[in-house]
């Protein structure tokens, strides 16, 4: 049984929801509730498999909301798992929902399955031809939001093709953009602390963020660590409890403690292509620069060895949830072949001439 989206239920820490490909069904779709690795509940669906598809869980109102990869949103009891409700919405492709404080439905029409890439809310069920238009994305990936808490009334949104979470009110004003390289989700955690996870980069290596409190001011700037947590082809953090966190595997979960085992050094890779006096370094496939996380240290390397590149920081104090500001980047100076970050901040590198170049970042956690 293949798993996806593990998440711990609100109302019973010792339960985990999932979202399943059944051995019974197969290409299918399903939903599942585990407790000390026995099966409690599971139900199939007709919809097809995705190891992208999210759910939601409403405590208050136990319920769980999973997201289909079509226009139809599943509203399923968070006890037995049966359906309560299905949303059919004008929207396709969609992959993540969320709900709101004032109950109102959020959901991400994910290119990847025929969407458009925007991020839509609803506010009136009844009337599901209102569903409106808040923001557009390249490609999201992930949506959450976070309901209880001193300063909530907030969503992270994922984009995959653009390297950003970007934090938005629910009036959908951006109150913020934490840079990460290749994020493919994100979730709040209990303390209002985000959990991001990088999609499959570089074969086989994984990193997973975990910013510091997020209430902190504008100036005080975003912070975390990074850890190497994995080389399996489908590892990917899931949810966050207090002291320890569910990273999914191939065939289904596992709960680590924290602090996480692993402090390797990761790498990578920059950008790799030809580009022009200017440019900025990206991969190919992705619509903006690649940016480099640095923590503690940090070696870039570049070849061939002759080819002048330069290294830009983004200026200081950007916070995920501080008013948007104008973004502005530093030089930090030029480089052949090698150079050495030591301070912490978002990197990017640029090419000074026209040339074929391949970057590569080495960061320390």
């Amino acid at each position: 049984m293949d798993v996806a989206d593990a998440q711990y239920n609100p109302l019973n820490p010792e339960e985990i929801i999932a979202g399943i490909h059944p051995a019974s069904r197969p290409g299918t779709y399903g939903v599942a509730k585990f407790k000390g690795g026995a099966v409690l509940a599971e139900v199939t669906t007709p919809y097809k498999w995705d190891s992208s598809l999210e759910s939601y869980i409403d405590a208050e109102e136990g319920l769980l909301y999973a997201a289909t990869g079509t226009g139809v949103v599943q509203v399923r009891d968070l006890g037995d798992l049966q359906l309560r409700e299905e949303l059919k919405l004008p929207a396709k492709g969609i992959t993540s929902t969320a709900l709101d404080s004032q109950g109102r439905l959020w959901l991400i029409s994910n290119p990847m399955r025929g969407g458009d890439g925007g991020l839509y809310v609803l506010e009136d069920r009844q009337h599901s031809e209102k569903l409106e238009r808040v923001r557009q994305y390249s490609t999201p990936t992930s949506l959450d939001s976070l309901r209880i808490s001193p300063w909530g009334e907030k969503l992270l949104v994922a984009d995959y093709g653009k390297h950003v979470v970007e934090c938005i009110s629910e009036n959908g004003d951006s109150l913020g953009i934490l840079y990460f390289p290749y994020v493919s989700g994100v979730k709040w955690t209990l303390d209002e602390r985000v959990l991001l996870s990088s999609g499959k980069y570089n074969k086989h290596t994984f990193l997973l963020l975990i910013t510091g409190a997020l209430h902190t001011t504008a100036k005080s700037g975003w912070f975390g660590y990074v850890m190497d947590y994995g080389t399996q082809a489908s590892n990917r953090a899931d949810a966050f409890y207090l002291d320890r966190v569910l990273i999914q595997w191939y065939l289904g979960f596992s709960e680590i403690p924290l602090p996480l085992p692993k402090r390797a050094p990761y790498l990578i890779r920059v950008g790799s292509g030809e580009f022009g006096p200017g440019d900025l370094v990206r991969e190919r496939g992705f619509q903006s620069f690649t940016p480099i996380v640095v923590f503690n240290r940090c070696h870039i390397v570049a070849r061939p060895k002759d080819v002048e590149l330069k290294l830009e920081t983004l200026v200081p104090h950007h916070h995920i949830i501080a008013p948007k500001p104008d973004l502005a980047w530093d030089v930090v100076e030029t480089f052949r072949g090698t150079c050495k970050v030591s301070v912490p901040g978002v990197y990017r590198v640029r090419a000074m001439s026209k040339a074929a170049v391949e970057v590569y970042a080495i960061c320390k956690p």
